[in-house]
């Protein structure tokens, strides 16, 4: 992830090079953006080697945040935002049929911001946030004959960290557009043992218990979308 967030930013200071112009950093950014979710170990896995995972293969991102600045410079913001996470581990295939498993998050996010060129058209930057992640799924199996079963994830709520970078692009004095990749670490805090009593429900059950290794579900966002500028100065200032 690391290089990857390198990578964004030296291209972001390559195109700040052929800039013509600099504009006042805007107070307020809106950004709508959509992407891939890659899950790492524990959420990631392959059956039947690491039934001791979530077994998801892969998911997508939606989502929507809100950044305040602060300061004259406005290079230091306050971040507030959402995304819903949907994985899945596609069909897997056993002994007289199939099963998948889907896990879905919704994360909040609150945290703080850097942005390294605040007056370019580009403007890279890196980001710190804490998270409400609440957690739901889905278990089901389709025999080769017969009639299937489906069992429904008890909702639970996990806190956790994400941090990442990417680069701002203006397009016009309003609109632009966002590119950037972020590393979750969802159940950080409140990892929980307790199996549900309700038949065909489950539960997460991602702290340690006798023959069982606690879960870190954790996972990489890369997402772009679009960017809203408010609250920026008319005027343009000529190099």
């Amino acid at each position: 992830m690391k290089k990857l967030v390198a990578l964004l930013i030296i291209l972001a200071a390559c195109f700040s090079l052929n800039n013509n112009s600099t504009f006042s950093q805007p107070q307020i950014k809106v950004h709508v953006t959509g992407g891939y979710d890659l899950p790492l170990p524990d959420l990631k896995g392959t059956y039947p080697t690491d039934t001791n995972s979530a077994l998801q293969k892969s998911g997508f991102n939606i989502g929507a945040d809100v950044k305040y600045y602060l300061g004259k410079k406005r290079n230091v913001g306050i971040t507030l935002g959402g995304s819903y996470n949907a994985f899945s581990s596609g069909d897997i295939s056993v002994t007289g049929g199939k099963f998948v498993t889907k896990v879905n998050i919704l994360a909040v996010a609150l945290g703080v911001e850097y942005n390294f060129m605040p007056k370019g058209k580009t403007q890279p930057f890196l980001g710190l946030e804490f998270t409400g992640n609440f957690f739901s799924g889905k278990y089901t199996t389709t025999p080769t004959s017969g009639t299937g079963t489906e069992a429904t994830m008890k909702s639970a709520s996990r806190f956790g960290i994400q941090f990442g970078g990417g680069v701002d692009f203006k397009l016009s004095k309003s609109v632009g557009a966002v590119l950037g990749v972020k590393y979750n670490l969802a159940n950080l805090i409140g990892k929980d043992s307790t199996n549900s009593t309700v038949a065909n429900e489950y539960t997460l059950n991602d702290k340690e218990t006798t023959g069982k290794k606690s879960l870190n579900l954790s996972y990489i966002q890369v997402y772009a979308g679009v960017s809203f500028f408010f609250n920026e100065p008319k005027k343009t200032v000529k190099k």
